[in-house]
């Protein structure tokens, strides 16, 4: 009887679902702009305003006309790109290195109404933050010999590609620490310890809010 606690952690690792309203988080800098973490189920995205993530992740195949915002989510290339659940794609993406993969989709509406069955944290970054941060998201990206991205296909929403990306997948390299990852290059949340699960990431950013407020208020 191993099926069912094996189903239940391979969930909390893969599976997707809602969750409750967002809240704001504060950063110093004239120059400033909100990125979107959002939680579909304990996997994690980070969605930025389309145009300023097209500027540091060039080649993404979207008419800038048509979206106002872009998503990134990281993780096992094959379980990510399945047409319905494996059992054994998900046992062999927790506990085997496995190629990874980009899902970059774009998002013709806000994220919090796109998303608004999602629980969503909003964090205003400072122009070297996003920059820093965005840095990181480009370089999870495998280019090809003319440096462009390698596309594998189409990915889970209307506006949506799959692509080649870095680092193999495992337990302890996966959605939810790449999003860490993500975050930690814009100074949030860095002296937070691993977060495995996608909960686990939203606690470690609103604890780095609850200190910027308190910051604030001290100051």
């Amino acid at each position: 009887m191993l099926i069912r606690p094996i189903v239940f952690w391979m969930a909390c690792f893969l599976c997707s679902g809602c969750g409750s309203s967002p809240s704001a988080l504060y950063a110093k800098g004239a120059e400033q702009m909100i990125v979107y973490v959002i939680d579909h189920g304990l996997h994690t995205g980070i969605v930025v305003d389309a145009r300023t993530a097209a500027d540091s992740v060039s080649g993404l195949a979207f008419d800038l006309n048509e979206i106002g915002f872009i998503e990134f989510g990281w993780g096992d290339r094959a379980f990510y790109q399945a047409e319905s659940f494996s059992l054994w794609l998900a046992i062999k993406a927790l506990f085997f290195p496995t190629e990874s993969v980009m899902h970059v989709a774009g998002l013709r509406h806000h994220p919090e109404h796109y998303f608004r069955r999602s629980d969503i944290e909003r964090i205003l970054l400072s122009k070297s933050q996003l920059v820093a941060m965005l840095g990181f998201i480009n370089q999870s990206f495998v280019r090809d010999g003319q440096g462009d991205l390698i596309n594998l296909g189409r990915g889970l929403y209307a506006y949506s590609r799959f692509y080649s990306a870095t680092s193999s997948y495992h337990i302890f390299n996966n959605c939810n620490t790449w999003t860490m990852e993500a975050l930690s290059e814009a100074d949030v949340a860095t002296d937070s310890p691993l977060a495995l699960t996608a909960r686990g990431v939203m606690r470690r950013v609103r604890r780095h809010q609850k200190k910027l407020i308190s910051g604030q208020a001290e100051f």
